[in-house]
């Protein structure tokens, strides 16, 4: 089973053991605002009870952090160094199996090993669940090409969300997941271009022969940002080539055909359809 852990911002994938996939919690991103004359209270603790409330509901076998556990580039902060190992073993005593694949705010996170955390680089992780492959990593660079053999890719580092607009012109922004379908040809096609290989007439059978995978990715989900202080990205006010990242950008991700969701689990409709709104 893939499916939302609703109404966390957070993927559960059981396959007999649970595990749970949050992204971007930028803990330490009050540091940055503090550089910047606003000054606003350590928020780790808050989002550590967030985690720990749902960690305790969910009961998972393993916690994935999928990329920006820290927010400082590329350094680790002061305030990081005293909050996030504190944050760390607070998880650890309730999960065993606790994953950090690296985003790009985690310079300098594989550190964090040395506090009994798996470290992955940023070219993802390959899982499987169901009988199903996921591909995990954090979205700001392209993966590693083992995981065009998943059938589903989960990223983060957007922080998608949704703009409405209301009949006296007010604006608001909600948080959403975002479940894209995938042209797989075209996928490979910027993938290896990407890397400077020519495709030809088949970017499918070039990768294969190249990388030795399977190419079978079909649809892409987007997670939220689990720190709901940070804002979002709004999908329907924003064209897709200004969207961040290589993968949001790819011609492969066929993002207007998104199914949009909000963190409660309502449908919103297709992003397409959004953008009227937005």
């Amino acid at each position: 089973m893939i499916a939302p852990f609703f109404p966390w911002p957070a993927l559960l994938l059981d396959d007999g053991s649970r595990t749970l996939v949050v992204a971007d919690l930028h803990l330490g991103f009050e540091f940055e605002l503090s550089e910047k004359g606003v000054n606003l209270p350590s928020q780790t603790w808050r989002i550590k009870d967030k985690m720990l409330r749902m960690v305790e509901e969910a009961k998972p076998d393993s916690l994935i952090i999928l990329g920006d556990l820290k927010h400082t580039i590329p350094k680790v902060s002061l305030q990081e160094w005293r909050d996030i190992p504190s944050f760390l073993q607070a998880l650890k005593r309730k999960v065993q199996d606790v994953r950090l694949v690296l985003g790009n705010h985690d310079g300098g996170g594989e550190v964090f090993a040395g506090m009994g955390v798996t470290v992955h680089a940023s070219r993802g992780l390959l899982l499987e669940a169901g009988g199903v492959k996921v591909g995990l990593f954090h979205g700001h660079a392209w993966p590693s090409p083992k995981l065009f053999e998943a059938s589903c890719w989960v990223i983060g580092h957007n922080h998608p969300a949704i703009q409405f607009r209301s009949l006296l012109g007010f604006r608001t922004i909600r948080q959403v997941w975002v479940s894209a379908p995938i042209n797989l040809r075209r996928l490979c096609g910027d993938f290896l271009k990407y890397r400077g290989v020519k495709a030809g007439g088949n970017p499918e059978k070039v990768l294969r022969e190249k990388f030795n995978v399977k190419p079978a990715c079909r649809k892409l989900i987007i997670l939220p940002a689990f720190n709901d202080l940070l804002g979002g990205l709004a999908f329907n006010a924003t064209p897709q080539s200004e969207l961040i990242g290589p993968i949001t950008r790819s011609r492969g991700v066929q993002m207007d055909k998104a199914e949009v969701y909000l963190t409660d689990g309502i449908y919103l409709g297709l992003l397409k359809d959004l953008k009227k709104y937005g």
